[in-house]
């Protein structure tokens, strides 16, 4: 976060975003310039652990937040609203690899072990779209489970950041993406 953006509590932010969604257009761009280096930073962490090295953490950055500016969300609060961040993040990174997959050969699917799935796209974009859509059968099922893998993997947040988030435990975070990660093993391996 920027210098200023360090004295911000999570009241000032819900605040802000209350106040955009009141019709405030000041308080957008308050608000964007308070968070624009929160969302590089997961836009980086997601590009790490994806491996698509293809977008800048700026690029990932900037299509995301205009996704959300383009988007009528209702957020609850701070918290809610990053996690649409993560959530719009990974979308990003599943049309950027839609994209690239499309433009090179079509959509040939490979079998992917685990391992290779927290380092997707790492040249393979058809990695990604496979995770994407595990993820999304496991949503259908247990959504926060696959919400704790989502902020984990796309998001870059932290076991204690997803507990607060989600009003869970971490102890229930660390259970919840055991289990997603046993899940979309076994999903990716079929």
């Amino acid at each position: 976060m920027t210098a200023a953006a360090g004295t911000d509590t999570p009241q000032e932010l819900t605040r802000l975003i209350r106040a955009w969604q009141g019709g405030d257009l000041g308080a957008r761009e308050r608000l964007m310039a308070r968070v624009y280096d929160r969302v590089r930073a997961i836009a980086a962490q997601s590009i790490r652990a994806q491996g698509a090295a293809t977008l800048s953490p700026t690029e990932l950055a900037h299509e995301s937040l205009l996704r959300l500016l383009d988007a009528d969300a209702d957020w609850a609060d701070r918290r809610h609203f990053f996690h649409v961040i993560a959530q719009a993040t990974r979308q990003v990174l599943v049309d950027h690899a839609r994209r690239r997959l499309a433009a090179k050969r079509g959509n040939g699917v490979e079998p992917v072990t685990l391992g290779e799935a927290e380092r997707t796209a790492g040249g393979d974009d058809s990695q990604l779209l496979r995770v994407n859509e595990a993820l999304e059968a496991l949503a259908a099922s247990d959504g926060r489970r696959a919400q704790v893998v989502e902020m984990t993997y796309f998001g870059g947040f932290s076991r204690e950041e997803i507990a607060e988030s989600l009003a869970i435990s971490v102890g229930t975070v660390d259970r919840d993406l055991r289990f997603g990660r046993a899940w979309l093993k076994d999903q990716l391996q079929s």
